[in-house]
């Protein structure tokens, strides 16, 4: 069995990491560990065999609770950004609304994530799978609230990519969240039917290089 690569580590110098997949040295102190994310929504009702919803690509009217770009698909100006982890949150509330756990539970394993940097595939699979770390976890007595998550609310826990993925300010960045049906388990169409609107954020963590001149 080959020798995993490790995806990153220290120089022995201070401050300093290095990335071997991509054969590149950082100074923490030129960079920070953050995300970059977006948000699509979903509205209530039955939703239909390969419906999709494009993540980077509508961004009027969001403020930072929804998503941090400015440009479709594109980072900020002058930013590089080195990727490890790329996960969906399925959003647990928004603004005075709690999402039902049966439809945090039906979207998990009905909705379908594909992410590219340009035309080339990153990541692909069910949502269950990209869990983000975050997320609210914990015991409640408050009637029709629910505290479900897709995995562990831990970052530690979260699975990272195998290889770190270098993006820049010019390479386009290409969400799709679809719902596909499951007609083979029972014969017939088994498309699940939300009992409210769903938001769903694309979380891509990483090393994010400070614009110039912040």
């Amino acid at each position: 069995m080959p020798e995993l690569v490790p995806f990153v580590k220290p120089t022995g110098n201070p401050g300093e990491l290095f990335f071997p997949a991509l054969g590149k040295t950082i100074k923490l102190i030129e960079w920070r560990e953050g995300d970059f994310y977006d948000s699509v929504t979903r509205a209530s009702g039955a939703i239909t065999a390969g419906v999709s919803l494009e993540l980077f690509r509508d961004l009027a009217n969001k403020n930072l609770a929804s998503s941090n770009l400015k440009t479709p698909r594109r980072i900020p100006s002058n930013s590089e950004f080195i990727m490890n982890r790329v996960g969906v949150l399925i959003n647990q509330a928004f603004s005075n609304t709690i999402a039902t756990g049966t439809d945090v539970v039906k979207a998990a394993y009905a909705g379908h994530l594909t992410f590219n940097i340009n035309d080339r595939l990153v990541s692909q699979g069910p949502l269950v799978t990209y869990q983000t770390g975050y997320g609210v976890t914990g015991f409640t007595t408050e009637n029709n609230t629910h505290v479900l998550t897709t995995g562990v609310p831990s970052a530690a826990a979260a699975p990272q990519l195998l290889v770190a993925q270098n993006v820049t300010a010019v390479d386009d960045l290409g969400g799709t969240i679809e719902f596909r049906d499951d007609v083979w388990i029972t014969g017939s169409s088994v498309m699940p039917v939300l009992t409210g609107r769903m938001v769903f954020t694309l979380y891509l963590h990483g090393f994010i290089k400070k614009a110039q001149g912040s």
